[in-house]
Formats: structure tokens, C-alpha cells, sequence
């Protein structure tokens, strides 16, 4: 099941658009996860590494941050710092939850195709596509306005 997972991953990313650019890290700070495969898991998401995991697993793009650099050249630059800071704090959640074991996750590959068709149609105007995500997300999880993670985060 979990190379099944890379693999969807992989087309929902691939479906954007993603080729191999270097991630510039992975925003896990102050995150609490499961365990090391949650870890890894989460860091495949952003980085297209497995290096972290120890199951079957495709390295490669396309990646959470990749996907970012990507949709951020559609919008011009002014809105582009704002529109960052969203897709930040919507991958920390998206791939905080993805990332979980297929048996309790609340946020599978069918959420990830279908927000992938509606960046994809919507790459000329992003921003109401992140905010249907973001809301989708909110409500799968039962969070508050806050895209990130707030159960897993230490303050």
C-alpha cells in the first residue's frame, strides 16, 4: 500500500506540473509526529525524498515545494509572498495528515487528486483554488481558520 501511495502522490503531482528542482527544506518545526515513518512520510511530501523511510517508496519529484515554485510564477509578484505563506501552512497540514497511516489519516489520495484537477484548471487564478482547499482541509479536520497542524504543533 505505501508504494501505491508514492505512486498517486507522484501523479497528483505530476499533474501540476513538477519537475526536479531542489527543495529548500522541510517546514517541520515544532511538529510532534507519530513516529519515524509518520516523519518520513511528511518529508517525501515535501521534498520527494525517501531517504528518511524504510519501505518501498519512489524518490523524486514532484514534491510539495516544487509544486509551490511552480503555481507561484503564475501570480504576479506582489501576491506572491502572501500566496507562499498560504501554501506553506496548507502543505503543513495537507502533508502532516497525508502522511499518517493509510488506517487513520483523514486526508487520502482521492483529496489529493481532486485538489490537484483544481489547482490545475484554476492556475490563472489560484487564490480561490487554495482557499476551496484550505476550507476542504479545515473541515476533514476539524480545525479552526488555522491551516497548520494545531494538534501537532508545540508552542
Amino acid at each position: 500500500m505505501t508504494a501505491l501511495r508514492a505512486i498517486i502522490t507522484g501523479l497528483f503531482l505530476s499533474a501540476l506540473g513538477a519537475t526536479s528542482v531542489p527543495a529548500q527544506g522541510v517546514t517541520q518545526d515544532g511538529i510532534a509526529f507519530d513516529d519515524a515513518k509518520h516523519r518520513g512520510w511528511y518529508v517525501r511530501f515535501w521534498t520527494g525524498s525517501c531517504k528518511e523511510l524504510r519501505v518501498t517508496c519512489l524518490s523524486g519529484a514532484p514534491y510539495w515545494a516544487e509544486i509551490m515554485q511552480r503555481l507561484l510564477v503564475q501570480v504576479p509578484p506582489e501576491r506572491q509572498e502572501r500566496l507562499r505563506t498560504r501554501l506553506i501552512l496548507l502543505g503543513q497540514r495537507i502533508g502532516y495528515e497525508w502522511a499518517k497511516e493509510n488506517s487513520i489519516r483523514r486526508i487520502n489520495n482521492e483529496h489529493i487528486k481532486s485538489w490537484s484537477a483544481d489547482l490545475k484548471q484554476n492556475v490563472s487564478n489560484l487564490e480561490p483554488a487554495v482557499a476551496r482547499i484550505e476550507q476542504h482541509a479545515r473541515q476533514l479536520l476539524g480545525g479552526s481558520g488555522d491551516p497548520r497542524p494545531s494538534h501537532a504543533w508545540r508552542r
